[in-house]
């Protein structure tokens, strides 16, 4: 019975730090030079059998001067040689497009405004990059990467897949970012490497995204929805170009919002569209793999949102057995922020932790807003928000 009971502390010990190295970030190592060209698994008419990839970094930006310093040096940091970075300034009137050519990549500026989908094809178009690069790596204005982002993006590319989607960490400012670094690992240790492996990844994130230049030429940068990364997702699985990978390796660090108002604008803009791209591509009729994923998502996601916006009127029917229920929820979510806060070594998320049920009520209402608004008064919403940088 003793040497059963030691083989199964054994296991479990051993379980639970693969589980731990596979949760925590990792700490930050010497970077990598990356170079203009990558050797990796491709088909290949070389001799050596290995086709050496071409890779780019896209970065479209509008009134980006807070964020944009930073994110292109670390993109630079990180090896990335400067005449391979492009960034499409889309009719800023803050300097944006001055501090890019300050740090010697190339600017191309729209004198208006066109929106980010738009811009994006414009830029791919002028510089010629499907037909220059094999790999196209698109980041936010805002996103800073990690020193070996690069090579673990390229890592993950053979003839297969067509996009790779690293892992997105909140940037630390307050309790709303806390909260957000609680849903992000949520997404991490939960969702993002089963969807992975299964093939059902819904949403390659618009900050954390890499794409095959042959799949990134046949998307359609469309503004009938307001999430253009999601869109192009869903994109890629209905034309069936590839797989979508989730490369936990490649970490980003991204600004979320500062104040409430702007959280809540944030959420409603992602809610709206996942819903628009559903009923545009009539996912919730669909039989493949993605679309069940998706109807699991968003209708486990429906109805439990209507149930917790319900708990007022559930207490005042059984205070008792509703009480208890509440406790444990919060107990729950308390647990995971402590071990969200051991993993990603933000002590932030356990402090601000008491705030959190709050911030569900404000989920779950936009959540349902979104459905509503979208779904039964089908209403065409186009309004697209920025968060302001800090």
């Amino acid at each position: 019975m003793r040497a059963e009971n030691g083989t199964i502390r054994l296991a479990v010990g051993r379980i639970t730090r693969r589980w731990y190295r596979a949760c925590t970030v990792p700490r930050t190592t010497s970077p990598q030079p990356v170079m203009k060209e990558f050797g990796n698994k491709l088909n290949s008419p070389t001799a050596s059998g290995i086709r050496i990839m071409r890779m780019c970094v896209l970065i479209p930006a509008k009134d980006e001067r807070l964020g944009i310093g930073k994110t292109l040096s670390s993109v630079l940091a990180a090896g990335a040689p400067p005449e391979d970075v492009y960034v499409m300034d889309d009719g800023s009137s803050d300097g944006t497009g001055d501090i890019a050519r300050s740090h010697g990549v190339n600017v191309l500026v729209n004198e208006k405004n066109i929106g980010k989908g738009r811009s994006i094809q414009r830029a791919a178009r002028h510089w010629s990059l499907t037909a220059n690069y094999d790999v196209i790596c698109l980041m936010d204005a805002d996103t800073e990467v990690n020193e070996n982002y690069f090579h673990a993006c390229v890592a993950g590319f053979d003839a297969k897949v067509a996009a790779v989607c690293g892992r997105a960490l909140s940037v630390p400012h307050n309790w709303l970012t806390a909260y957000r670094s609680l849903a992000y690992w949520i997404s991490h240790a939960i969702y993002k490497g089963g969807q992975s492996s299964m093939g059902v990844i819904t949403v390659a994130p618009g900050c954390a995204a890499s794409f095959r230049a042959d799949v990134f030429a046949q998307l359609d940068w469309n503004t009938d929805t307001i999430v253009e990364d999601m869109d192009c997702t869903i994109q890629i699985h209905r034309r069936k170009l590839g797989k979508i990978i989730y490369q936990p390796k490649a970490l980003v660090y991204t600004q979320d919002p500062s104040n409430l108002r702007s959280y809540i604008k944030q959420m409603y803009r992602w809610d709206v569209g996942a819903w628009q791209v559903g009923k545009k591509y009539r996912m919730a009729s669909g039989i493949t793999r993605v679309d069940f994923e998706y109807k699991l998502l968003m209708g486990e996601g429906i109805i439990f949102a209507t149930i917790f916006l319900l708990i007022p009127l559930w207490l005042l029917l059984w205070p008792f057995r509703v009480g208890l229920l509440v406790g444990g929820e919060f107990l729950f979510q308390l647990g995971l922020s402590m071990v969200c806060a051991l993993c990603d070594r933000r002590k932030d998320v356990v402090l601000s932790s008491l705030a959190f049920p709050l911030l569900r009520f404000v989920d779950c209402g936009i959540f349902v807003t979104a459905f509503w608004r979208v779904m039964v008064q089908r209403q065409q919403i186009h309004t697209w928000f920025a968060v302001k940088r800090y």
